[in-house]
């Protein structure tokens, strides 16, 4: 996720109107963001309609459709990666309803954990959504290093750039983030 000002140009010709320069942009971040994609998949029931690619793609349709300024390549693959976990909802919440409930267990929020994507499939995305909102109210910040280490995948040393924090910093709020 290193700054690259082309890209950031690019990303900007994009948001401004230019379609014709996505065909461009998106050979740059493809390969990124399906590895965020992927890593959004991991979770996901087998029986899951949705697939990786097709993520990637309703991303990028969305992202059309929003107006935000993108800073840079890195701040481009967290708006787009949030758009996918706004995608995931979305698509649970449609099976939900459409099974009126579809016997989901109703769990208070404490006793959900978000896990390291290494540990193998994590608690379900509307579960996990419901977390994240609620952290959002108290503490923007983790939230934003769960989208950017967990989500997107990135390093320490990516991840504290990206937020412009130390990796001291990083590491001291990730334990308390898993805590």
């Amino acid at each position: 996720m290193a700054r690259d000002p082309q890209i950031t140009r690019m990303l900007n010709e994009w948001r401004s109107g230019d379609e014709a320069v996505l065909q461009d942009i998106i050979p740059a971040v493809y390969d990124e963001l399906h590895r965020v994609a992927n890593s959004y998949m991991r979770g996901q029931p087998g029986d899951h309609t949705l697939q990786a690619t097709a993520l990637v793609n309703e991303a990028f349709l969305r992202m059309g459709k929003i107006n935000v300024e993108v800073e840079d390549r890195g701040h481009f693959i967290g708006v787009v990666a949030n758009l996918m976990r706004q995608i995931l909802v979305d698509h649970a919440r449609a099976k939900l309803s459409q099974k009126r409930g579809g016997g989901a267990a109703h769990e208070p929020i404490d006793s959900l954990q978000v896990s390291d994507p290494e540990a193998g499939p994590s608690t379900d995305v509307l579960a996990l959504e419901s977390v994240l909102q609620q952290l959002e109210k108290t503490d923007p910040r983790k939230v934003k290093i769960a989208e950017v280490y967990y989500f997107c995948g990135a390093t320490y040393a990516e991840t504290a750039a990206a937020l412009e924090i130390s990796e001291a910093t990083l590491h001291r709020e990730l334990r308390m983030l898993k805590a």
